[in-house]
């Protein structure tokens, strides 16, 4: 016997479904049929309602599978609506969209009907989306694929290493490291004050005329190098720059010929000797010699008051003869 044709089977298939339910079987020759009458066999009229002459395609559908199964054939449900058969090419691409593992495709059971063998069980369909188990943001951001992010340029590193917290941090922790040690460092190295030399040179007399008052020395040395009479007699002598009132510094005026105090107003003439002003005493004065070379050295570790009378001391004057 040879194969039959996918639309014997479905015939075949109508039959048996209208037999069980009671109705008519559609009339539908075969082409062996048409062979053994010895005519062309005309083509029967196709029912507009293929369901009411054999049922839809999913009651034929189920009958091949409980056939092919053995068993008796399972109760469809009535359907409400008679629904237009389709074709089976049609049937058959609808079928084969599906997902595979759910259940036979069209081909699938026509192939098992004509080998005569049971079709593999279908899979039991799968949890309704209701049912299913909840997932949490953090497994559907894991299951998502990452976006890959562009790779940073040398720049950018650079830029993202030094602005990071992180490495802020350590900056700042270094740089207040760094200050305490200095500071600790500083205050073990005592405190110097360099000062000028007490004993030094100022030159020959004759750089010193009669009447006059040198301030060449009072910047470096803190001393005036005068020429004057004092008592009867010319000398020359050093003068200590420092007010005996409260230790200011007074200025030399030479159109009035005397010493005057900014602070408070203290007077002292060309000699020393003060005249007005809350200075209570005359200026000091410093050693003064005649060195071996013939210039004058200066000696200001040496002091000399005149409400002393040490002012008649040689070392504090060098006569001018």
């Amino acid at each position: 016997m040879g194969k039959k044709s996918t639309k014997d089977i479905l015939a075949q298939l109508r039959a048996e479904a209208a037999a069980k339910k009671g109705e008519p079987a559609p009339q539908q020759e075969s082409a062996a049929g048409a062979a053994a009458g010895g005519g062309p066999a005309e083509k029967p009229a196709v029912p507009k309602k293929p369901a009411a002459a054999g049922g839809s395609t999913k009651d034929i559908l189920a009958a091949a599978r409980a056939q092919a199964a053995g068993g008796g054939a399972p109760a469809a449900k009535p359907a409400a609506a008679a629904k237009p058969a389709a074709k089976p090419a049609a049937g058959a691409k609808a079928a084969a969209a599906k997902p595979a593992g759910e259940r036979p495709s069209v081909q699938e059971m026509l192939r098992a009907a004509r080998e005569g063998r049971p079709l593999q069980p279908a899979e039991p369909p799968r949890e309704a989306a209701a049912f299913r188990k909840p997932v949490s943001p953090a497994a559907a951001k894991k299951a998502r694929p990452e976006k890959t992010a562009a790779p940073l340029t040398r720049r950018q590193a650079l830029i993202e290493t030094i602005t990071s917290p992180f490495v802020m941090a350590w900056v700042a922790f270094a740089t207040a490291t760094a200050a305490f040690l200095l500071a600790t460092l500083r205050f073990l190295i005592p405190n110097i004050l360099v000062e000028p030399p007490s004993r030094f040179k100022i030159g020959i007399p004759s750089d010193y005329p009669p009447d006059m008052v040198s301030t060449k020395w009072t910047p470096e040395f803190g001393v005036w190098v005068v020429n004057t009479v004092y008592e009867g007699q010319r000398q020359i002598f050093a003068l200590i720059s420092v007010c005996t009132h409260l230790g200011c510094t007074p200025n030399w005026l030479d159109g009035e010929q005397k010493f005057k105090c900014p602070c408070h107003g203290s007077g002292f003439y060309i000699t020393g000797i003060n005249f007005e002003g809350p200075a209570p005493r005359p200026l000091e004065r410093a050693a003064i010699a005649l060195a071996p070379d013939g210039t004058l050295e200066v000696d200001k570790s040496q002091k000399f008051q005149q409400e002393m009378g040490q002012w008649e001391n040689p070392s504090s004057y060098v006569p001018v003869v």
